[in-house]
């Protein structure tokens, strides 16, 4: 029965993980992709999981058996499939058009509730697990739920890596089959091992592995059925799941479009963008010879550069399978770019690439991609990205990139996104031009003066022998039409609020947020950009009051009350160590949709070794250990903000050495939290009558403290207060709890004494 209650936890824990990574990935199509929705998401998953804890830790005894556990692990295996189904279909289900942003409080709300079913299913099966092993014995502190955590974990630590070898290229209705099939497994060996003689349930279980059967085996054919629900109107020409995102190439009439995680990239018949990002850049420069092209090279782009006859033209794109799909798919014109000997495709991250090219190099470097909605796109925005592209621009060299733009009415939200990037750039280029249209197009130099007057344009497009459909000459002399340049850049200039974008301080993204907002919600828009206007001091005033709330939650002499906050803070600031790695990983690296699952791995690797550590420190582990603890999570959150100030400064020498260096802060963050748990569970049980113990109460703290995390530190405070101000916070709020465990300890000593006095003194 042991060897069968183990396999529970480790089920548990693989079903967890690659659950929450799979509809993370899934539920990124509602949110076109944006990695500060994970926050979000994980709230989501972490509130009703953490409700399902507590359910489950109010059950009565008939519960507390193998039959119990059976029937939790079957309500996983088929909630999972009817949460990916409802997930899969949530463009039609929010009238969302295939390509347009959704509206984003029913989005949010959207994913809020559809991962109810699933979460509160799994919080609860941990707390039952807990229940079932102590069953028949007391419940000593540390004990079965300890040991259920720590093998949960192990779980956690073997779907990370599954997924990360085998699960990521999968087609994900398989997956969701074959997690069904584990879960029915070991509902069925549960089963045997209690000699549970439930002839229902047997039958539900495998009527269940018959149901799950055509997902596992047929998932390819599936998966495409599903995948249609996601452009309705729209036929699905292709659909390829890829290390990088999950890629879609659609058709309405005669257009192709490319989607990438629910984002639309462009579409096949766009020659008005393609040739107004291509000629304008390339005007601006005498002899353009060697160019760069970072990304949508497929949509037209590359082509049009061609035009100019440069030397050489570099093409980087991070993800083979969208060359792959514009050769197939694309008109004559845009393979034949592709294969012109001028130009070498290279499939690469593009700063990566920018840092191992030759400096100077470049006369012209087209950053081809949408508004920085994303911390994937806006690495490319960043003050980091223009220092390096300034580094390889030849003398004369142009930096060129737009943004969605509007020109009859620039609103707040635009403005102060447009702002933020013309200030970011001006912090690194000498001259900045802007040529507003319906896309406004930044040129940025390292020269004192750009761009010559519209002859000198209109005289290099007679020279080059062009002759374009849009980008011809009354157009570009309307773009560079100076009351229209000089009325946008004084509403740049003049909105004093719009900061500096960075890779520590991914600012523009929040614009962006409000900027959406904009559409459908303008008051959350205003909220949303005053939000984007605090500054540190106000999330040290939200710490201090997290304090002194902690400071008269733990007053008294209720010590098991330390237990329960400790591991509610240690929970706080483990989720939001974790998604201050995930995006700043994003940030580096550029390629979190690959990596997400082994990073989690990691961070469960870690826990899994400190709950090992934890469960076997007994004596006095109490709340001078539990002080200690949130003393080294404030040094490693200390210790953090420095090595991401160094890798933004200096670098790391190598891809590998990043990752790796990435992985090993996630196992340090993870090991911490897991230490901690058996020591809390230790205090909180210790400080309970028997009688009013109950099993599970630690774990769901500590999955409220990771729910309260998400939201606020993904939404506001790495966008906003930047990275190494959120772990400035988070360490000040571990220490500040460490006083108030030494404090306990000591009022606990001087108690003891006293009471071993009065007991003398009786005697």
């Amino acid at each position: 029965m042991n060897r069968a209650l183990a396999g529970s936890f480790v089920t548990l824990g693989v079903t967890s993980l690659v659950g929450q990574v799979l509809l993370v990935r899934e539920l990124a199509f509602v949110f076109s992709g944006n990695e500060f929705f994970i926050g979000w998401i994980l709230f989501g998953w972490l509130f009703w999981s953490a409700l399902g804890a507590g359910i489950g830790g109010r059950i009565g005894r008939a519960e507390k058996t193998p039959h119990s556990l059976a029937r939790a692990h079957l309500w996983a295996a088929a909630a999972l499939p009817a949460v990916f189904l409802l997930i899969r279909a949530n463009r039609p289900l929010l009238g969302t058009l295939p390509g347009a942003v959704p509206d984003l409080l029913p989005a949010m709300a959207f994913s809020f509730i559809v991962l109810a079913p699933l979460c509160v299913g799994l919080g609860r099966q941990f707390t039952v697990g807990a229940l079932v092993g102590a069953a028949g014995q007391p419940l000593e502190p540390g004990g079965s739920a300890g040991r259920g955590y720590a093998f949960e974990t192990a779980g956690f630590v073997l779907g990370g890596l599954l997924f990360s070898w085998i699960g990521v290229l999968l087609e994900p209705v398989r997956v969701v089959g074959w997690l069904g099939f584990l879960n029915v497994a070991i509902g069925y060996v549960l089963c045997v091992a209690g000699q549970s003689r439930g002839v229902v349930l047997r039958l539900a279980l495998v009527a269940a592995l018959l149901a799950l059967a055509p997902a596992a085996l047929r998932g390819e054919r599936i998966g495409r059925r599903l995948e249609a629900w996601r452009f309705p109107g729209q036929v699905l020409v292709e659909s390829r799941q890829s290390i990088y995102g999950h890629l879609a190439v659609t058709a309405l009439d005669r257009q192709l479009n490319y989607h990438e995680n629910g984002l639309l990239l462009g579409a096949e018949n766009e020659p008005q963008a393609s040739e107004n990002l291509a000629h304008l850049p390339l005007l601006a420069h005498p002899a353009p010879r060697r160019v760069l092209l970072i990304g949508g090279g497929f949509n037209g782009v590359l082509g049009e550069i061609l035009k100019h006859a440069p030397e050489r033209v570099d093409y980087v794109e991070l993800d083979p399978a969208w060359v792959e799909l514009a050769r197939k798919y694309g008109a004559a014109a845009r393979r034949a770019a592709l294969d012109d000997p001028r130009v070498r495709v290279a499939f690469d991250d593009g700063r990566h690439f920018l840092k191992r090219a030759a400096p100077g190099n470049y006369d012209v470097v087209l950053v081809n991609l949408p508004n920085p909605a994303t911390t994937l796109i806006n690495r490319y925005y960043v003050r980091e990205f223009f220092r390096d592209v300034r580094r390889h621009l030849a003398p004369g060299g142009v930096l060129a990139m737009r943004l969605a733009f509007a020109p009859d009415y620039l609103g707040p939200e635009l403005e102060r996104l447009g702002a933020s990037i013309y200030k970011t750039l001006r912090a690194e280029f000498a001259s900045v031009a802007l040529l507003p249209d319906y896309e406004l197009l930044f040129l940025a130099t390292a020269e004192p003066t750009l761009p010559p007057a519209a002859d000198e344009w209109i005289a290099r497009y007679a020279a080059r022998g062009l002759d374009n459909d849009f980008a011809i000459p009354p157009a570009i002399r309307l773009r560079l039409e100076t009351d229209r340049i000089a009325q946008v850049r004084a509403a740049f200039a003049a909105d004093s609020a719009a900061q500096l974008n960075r890779d520590d301080r991914p600012i523009a993204c929040q614009y962006q947020l409000a900027y959406w907002l904009r559409s459908f919600h303008p008051r959350a828009a205003a909220v949303a950009m005053r939000l984007g206007e605090t500054t540190w001091p106000w999330g040290a005033a939200a710490a201090a009051a997290a304090a002194l709330a902690m400071a008269v939650a733990v007053r008294g002499r209720r010590t098991q009350r330390f237990g329960a906050w400790g591991m509610g803070i240690g929970s706080f600031s483990l989720m939001a160590g974790e998604l201050v790695l995930l995006i700043a990983y994003q940030a580096q690296c550029g390629y979190l949709y690959y990596k997400l699952a082994l990073i989690l791995a990691a961070l469960m690797a870690g826990m899994a070794a400190g709950t090992a550590l934890g469960s076997r420190r007994r004596a006095g582990a109490g709340t001078g250990t539990l002080a200690a603890i949130h003393v080294l999570v404030a040094v490693c959150g200390i210790a953090l903000t420095g090595f991401l100030h160094w890798i933004e400064t200096a670098g790391v020498g190598s891809e590998a050495g990043l990752q790796a260096a990435f992985l090993a802060w996630a196992a340090a963050l993870g090991g911490l939290a897991g230490y901690e748990f058996p020591v809390a569970n230790r205090i909180y049980l210790a400080g309970v009558r028997v009688g009013r113990r109950r099993a599970g109460v630690v774990y769901a703290v500590d999955l409220a403290g990771s729910c309260a995390a998400a939201l606020p530190v993904g939404l506001w405070a790495i966008p906003v207060l930047g990275t190494r101000a959120t772990l400035g916070l988070v360490a000040g709020l571990n220490l500040a709890f460490a006083a108030f465990a030494a404090r306990r300890k000591l009022a606990d000593g001087v108690a003891a004494c006293d009471d071993a006095k009065e007991e003398k003194q009786r005697a």
